[in-house]
C-alpha cells in the first residue's frame, strides 16, 4: 500500500504508514493499519463507482504482491458476474474520416449511467478465428472485486481507445481507429471490417478527465488525436490552447474546436520522427501551464524527459503516455486503471 501510494502521489494523501486517503469523483478509498493488517473502506457515488475504487485497488495491490491474493468484501452487496461499467455495444456504421482513419459508431445500452466525461474505454473484441454463431463471452467481476477473463477459444483482443464523440440522447458512441497492416488480430482490422449488427464489449470509461488549468499545451499523434478532439470540445473558453498533432499529410488533418499547429512526417512511418520533440523543444514553460500528450513509446520517452528535467514541470502538470509502441502491431497500450480515474 505504501508503493502503491508513492507511485500515485497525486492522488493518494498520507505517509509512509498510512493512514492513506484517496479521494475520486467517482468514490474513495480509505486505508489503515489494523494490527498485522490492513483495514479498507470503499466507497462509491453509484455501484459504478464503487466496482471501480475496488477494482482499482485490488488490482494494484497484487501487482505490487505479484500474486494474485484474494479479498473479501462487506457491505456493498455486490455479486459475482458482469461489472456495471460493462456494456456490450452493437455496430451502428463503419465509415472513413482520413485516409489513416475509421470512425465506428456503436449503440450502447443504458449509455447515461456510465461516467462519460472520461476519455478512454477498453474495448474488447471476440478473434476472428472464433465461431461466428456463438455469443462471446464477456469478462465478469470476482468475489474479490477483480476482473476475471474468458481464456482460450472464448479469449477477447482488449484494446484501450478513446470515445470520439457521446450522443447520450440516441445511445450512440463513436470510436477513431487508426489503420495499419498486419495479418494478426488486431481493432483496426476489426474496424475495417465490421458491419451493423456486429457485437463488441465495453468496459469504462476510465482514465480520468483533465484537471483544471489556464493553459493546455496538448501533443500528439494520430492515436491521439480522438483524446485532443474532446478535450478541446470540452474545456472552457477561458482556457488557452495551445495544440500540436503529428499526421503523415494535409489529407490526415481533421477540423477541431480550437487552431491546431499540424506536423507533416510526409510518408516517414509512424514513430520514426522527432517532430513533436522538436515541436515542444520550440516552446518555453508558461505560469499555470499543463501539459498532456499522447503519441508513440519513443516519442513518449523524449517528451516526459524533457517536461521533467528540461523544464522542471511537477508530475501533478503533466501527463504524458504512450499509446502505441512501434513493432507491436501499432495498438494502443495504455490501460485506464493504471491512472485512478480522478
Amino acid at each position: 500500500m505504501a508503493q502503491f501510494a508513492a507511485d500515485h502521489s497525486e492522488y493518494i494523501f498520507g505517509g509512509p504508514d498510512g493512514p492513506w486517503d484517496m479521494p475520486l469523483s467517482l468514490g474513495r478509498l480509505r486505508v489503515h493499519r489494523d494490527g498485522d493488517g490492513l483495514a479498507v473502506l470503499a466507497g462509491g457515488v453509484n455501484p459504478i463507482g464503487l466496482s471501480y475504487i475496488k477494482l482499482i485497488f485490488v488490482d494494484h495491490i497484487r501487482e505490487y504482491l505479484g500474486q494474485e491474493v484474494e479479498f473479501q468484501w462487506q457491505g456493498d452487496g455486490q455479486t459475482e458476474g458482469l461489472p456495471p461499467f460493462f456494456r456490450q455495444a452493437t455496430v451502428i456504421a463503419s465509415r472513413r474520416v482520413t485516409p489513416a482513419v475509421q470512425r465506428v459508431t456503436l449503440a450502447v445500452p443504458d449509455l447515461q449511467a456510465l461516467p462519460m466525461d472520461e476519455l478512454h474505454v477498453r474495448l474488447l473484441l471476440p478473434l476472428r478465428n472464433r465461431r461466428a454463431d456463438l455469443p462471446p463471452v464477456w469478462p465478469v467481476l470476482t468475489a474479490s472485486g477483480a476482473l476475471s477473463f474468458p481464456k482460450d477459444d472464448d479469449a477477447l483482443l482488449v484494446r484501450v481507445y478513446t470515445i470520439r464523440t457521446v450522443d447520450l440522447a440516441r445511445g450512440q458512441v463513436e470510436i477513431d481507429f487508426v489503420l495499419h497492416q498486419t495479418d494478426a488480430d488486431s481493432a483496426a482490422n476489426w474496424a475495417a471490417s465490421c458491419r451493423p449488427g456486429d457485437v463488441a464489449g465495453l468496459l469504462g470509461p476510465g482514465g480520468g478527465p483533465l484537471p483544471a488549468a489556464p493553459h493546455l499545451l496538448l501533443l500528439g499523434d494520430e492515436t491521439a488525436l480522438p483524446a485532443i478532439a474532446r478535450i478541446l470540445e470540452s474545456v472552457p473558453d477561458s482556457t488557452r490552447c495551445d495544440t500540436i498533432i503529428e499526421v503523415d499529410g494535409p489529407e490526415d488533418e481533421q477540423t477541431l474546436a480550437r487552431p491546431v499547429e499540424w506536423l507533416h512526417r510526409r510518408g516517414a512511418a509512424p514513430g520514426t520522427t522527432d517532430l513533436l520533440a522538436q515541436a515542444l523543444a520550440r516552446r518555453q514553460p508558461v505560469e499555470g501551464l499543463y501539459v498532456w500528450a499522447g503519441c508513440e513509446f519513443s516519442a513518449f520517452r523524449d517528451l516526459r524527459r524533457h517536461v521533467r528535467s528540461d523544464w522542471n514541470l511537477p508530475r501533478n502538470r503533466h501527463m504524458i503516455t504512450a499509446y502505441w509502441r512501434r513493432g507491436l502491431g501499432g495498438e494502443i497500450a495504455e490501460e485506464p486503471h493504471h491512472t485512478p480515474p480522478s
